[in-house]
């Protein structure tokens, strides 16, 4: 992709988690590119994302101005949680066993960030809800580790596929009736793989 604006980025996985594993670009290549490289990166990917309120990632971009290293660690654990929810859906796409450390990692996110979330309720339903992140980033990842304990724990699970492109590699969620689904993009990958199949075509 040719702008490296995490607020611009295609949410193609179907589920919050992937859409967040989906921040790294051409994974299967020696040049990879990242889109999450500073606070400023998460809070747009997260607005973009749906998954907090423009208004609220403006209160957070305010108050993490002068505070370097808290938000620093902050984005190092979002990278840390990216990668191994990447590794947990790569090995189920690839039906593969899973690392039971990233299961374990996972878990340890589950329990920092359950504070975090609590259940509302309207319209006489019951839901979930993630406190408001006005004063401090570090509620910042509930929402994607509640998404990515949901799709593992959920009949969707086997429908979790890697990009056809080993260059890309992103995740996604197959929808499709018979689970046919083979790339992330059929406009991007889809269409790059084509016309590589007519090119070797016309040279056989």
């Amino acid at each position: 992709m040719p702008e490296r604006d995490a607020g611009n980025l295609k949410l193609l996985g179907g589920r919050l988690c992937l859409d967040f594993v989906n921040t790294v670009d051409w994974r299967g290549t020696e040049s990879p590119v990242e889109f999450l490289n500073c606070a400023d990166d998460l809070l747009r990917w997260g607005v973009h994302s749906g998954m907090i309120a423009p208004a609220e990632a403006d209160d957070l971009g305010r108050v993490i101005e002068n505070k370097a290293s808290v938000v620093g660690r902050v984005v190092a654990r979002a990278i840390r949680l990216r990668e191994t929810i990447y590794r947990l859906f790569a090995a189920v796409a690839a039906a593969a066993p899973h690392d039971p450390k990233d299961l374990a990692e996972v878990n340890r996110f589950l329990t920092a960030n359950l504070q975090y979330l609590h259940i509302a309720a309207s319209d006489g339903r019951f839901h979930w809800r993630r406190a408001t992140l006005s004063t401090s980033l570090d509620g910042f990842l509930a929402d994607i580790v509640k998404s990515t304990v949901d799709l593992l724990v959920s009949d969707d699970l086997n429908r979790v596929k890697m990009c056809a492109d080993p260059r890309c590699a992103w995740l996604f969620l197959d929808v499709s009736k018979n689970n046919s689904r083979r790339w992330c993009d059929m406009k991007d990958c889809g269409n790059r793989a084509k016309v590589s199949r007519f090119y070797r075509k016309r040279k056989s």
